[in-house]
């Protein structure tokens, strides 16, 4: 499979580069895995874990996102943070590069992005301000640049979210499950789908505080972030509930 290559450039070399569609890869076969499943769950307490998903091709092979684009080695400690408490606390950040599924509707993909700190923000522990180096999406046997792409830490607890739009519609990638103080147990899991205001939600993906988690994660995703060999790990869909999720089921 023919490799894109990620170029941080212009938004105009970077089409250039995309406009090869020789690439085996189709949509129909980056394709979200099974249903959640239809069993009950007992009212009384909290269900360890969600049936898996995997990324899977239409042959039945698992789709490995990372031949899709010519990724990077996040770069350790480039970004030098002094805490605002007055006690001069200084913190190194390092890059954070991710890939996500997409899907809605019938379309079906993924997403790159490369992400450096640019500033920090708190005081006693302060966090990263990640500005996007570049971002693409893989739709449709295409790389579609996505230019507005903002990622938000999510303070000391990491409760983190991105958005973009893309084909008129905004999409919000959060956290469907989140335990004791409001701290979340694995990465961001669902998707929120707005109008073009970003503002006016047509899909609620992560659900409600008042459902059953592992039904109403309607819009599953699954996302992984470079380590420091800039891999990414397995895309098999691991999601379950965060312990102290005291959602009643």
């Amino acid at each position: 499979m023919k490799k894109y290559r990620m170029l941080l450039a212009s938004a105009v070399l970077f089409l250039a580069a995309c406009g090869d569609e020789s690439s085996s890869a189709s949509n129909e076969e980056i394709i979200s895995s099974s249903s959640d499943s239809d069993d009950e769950i007992s009212s009384s307490s909290l269900k360890e874990s969600c049936p898996n998903k995997t990324l899977l091709s239409s042959s039945g092979a698992q789709i490995d996102p990372t031949t899709l684009f010519e990724t990077r080695v996040p770069q350790k400690e480039v970004h030098l943070c002094t805490s605002q408490d007055g006690l001069d606390t200084e913190r190194y950040f390092d890059q954070h590069d991710w890939i996500c599924s997409f899907r809605y509707a019938d379309q079906s993909g993924f997403i790159y992005v490369q992400g450096s700190p640019a500033d920090c923000v708190g005081v006693w522990n302060p966090v990263p301000v990640i500005a996007v180096d570049t971002a693409v999406l893989y739709i449709n046997k295409k790389y579609v640049p996505l230019t507005d792409l903002t990622y938000e830490w999510g303070g000391n607890h990491h409760s983190d979210r991105f958005r973009f739009t893309y084909d008129g519609k905004v999409y919000e990638y959060h956290h469907s499950s989140i335990g004791a103080a409001y701290r979340p147990c694995q990465e961001m899991d669902c998707m929120r789908v707005y109008k073009s205001d970003g503002e006016t939600l047509i899909e609620d993906g992560c659900g409600t505080d008042e459902e059953d988690v592992c039904k109403i994660r309607t819009l599953p995703v699954v996302c992984r972030f470079a380590d420091e060999n800039g891999e990414f790990g397995d895309f098999t869909d691991t999601f379950k509930p965060c312990g102290g999720d005291n959602r009643e089921f």
